[in-house]
């Protein structure tokens, strides 16, 4: 609708190189590396190369930001260990474009890890914040979080409220679920113009100088602010 600026994109990419590359990498670094540190690594160098779209749109106005800082989402399985709802919280990795793909790794394992443990400072403060307020008080609180952090551009830290905390872009997987494509929204209150869903790679035929082979195919799609992001700009982060 009207109300609505987001467009969708989708990109197959060929996965044999990127096999053997994580393969390589892993076992070079020690670290395990996967499909989803390797996109995220790449987003966080294309924004470094972009950086007029490593930004948000606050009062109709577009403001960049001075680093890269890629959130990836993690779940956070019941306490009680039961098989119920889990949550869905997630890791912001800072500085991202600096870090190489086994370092990103390890310190997002590390942070979901203490997630999951509850001993994450940031998640812990935020998740007391929040847990205290009355469901039907949620949505108001929200909105004025909102307000006070990005329309006025003030600090909430003192209530257990990080600055900035979805950072640039987000990226999430489910490749890992069998889930070969789709496509998630934006938050708005994230402030993120771009979300990047990683599905699976699959083995399918495409047509290669003529011929058609069987290929191994990653599906990534993404979701993107058109405030921010429009199609000639898309294709070059693509």
């Amino acid at each position: 609708g009207p109300s609505d600026p987001t467009i969708y994109g989708a990109l197959e990419i060929r996965g044999e190189a990127l096999q053997g590359w994580l393969k390589a990498t892993t076992e070079s670094s020690g670290t395990k590396v996967t499909v989803t540190h390797a996109v995220a690594r790449a987003v966080a160098l294309a924004l470094r190369k972009h950086s007029e779209l490593n930004g948000m749109v606050r009062h109709g106005s577009i403001y960049l930001r001075d680093s890269v800082d890629i959130f990836l989402q993690v779940a956070i399985p019941p306490e009680d260990g039961s098989t119920g709802k889990a949550d869905l919280s997630g890791a912001l990795v800072r500085d991202a474009d600096k870090k190489s793909a086994p370092e990103l790794a390890t310190e997002l394992r590390g942070k979901a890890a203490a997630i999951r443990k509850n001993e994450d400072a940031d998640f812990k403060r935020t998740k007391g914040t929040l847990s205290i307020v009355p469901g039907f008080l949620l949505r108001s609180l929200m909105k004025l979080i909102d307000f006070v952090q990005y329309g006025l551009n003030l600090s909430l830290a003192w209530a257990g409220l990080p600055k900035d905390p979805f950072g640039s872009a987000m990226v999430t997987s489910l490749g890992m679920f069998g889930v070969k494509s789709a496509f998630a929204p934006i938050f708005p209150m994230a402030h993120t113009p771009l979300l990047v869903l990683v599905g699976a790679m699959e083995d399918k035929p495409i047509v290669e100088e003529g011929q058609i082979v069987i290929a191994t195919v990653l599906n990534v799609t993404a979701s993107m602010d058109h405030r921010m992001i429009d199609g000639w700009q898309a294709s070059q982060l693509a």
